[in-house]
């Protein structure tokens, strides 16, 4: 599943929305969009969006996981290890978990 940022989608719905309220003066066939788009950003507001302090994220990763003295070998294993955490950190936020 990918992420996509919500005020984008809106965004966009409500461009496309616009345009048939433009041209509906010319095709009022044109208004059974404009109620599908009015439908599908009811719903967008229904959906809850978390969000997430990154710098408060990577502070807290690198006071555990320091660099110097730490269990990896090298900086290599080091950076995946920050990869993974960030990717499940997304994951759990995606899900609704606590962070």
């Amino acid at each position: 599943m990918k992420l996509i940022d919500k005020d984008t989608v809106v965004a966009e719905i409500e461009r496309r929305k616009k345009y048939y309220e433009n041209i509906q003066m010319i095709k009022p066939v044109y208004e059974s969009n404009i109620e599908d788009f009015n439908e599908l950003l009811s719903f967008l507001d229904t959906l809850e969006v978390k969000e997430v302090n990154l710098d408060k994220e990577i502070r807290r990763y690198r006071m555990n996981n320091p660099i110097i003295g730490h269990r990896e070998g090298t900086l290599y294993d080091y950076m995946a290890n920050a990869a993974k955490h960030f990717f499940e950190l997304g994951l759990k936020a995606q899900k609704g978990d606590n962070i």
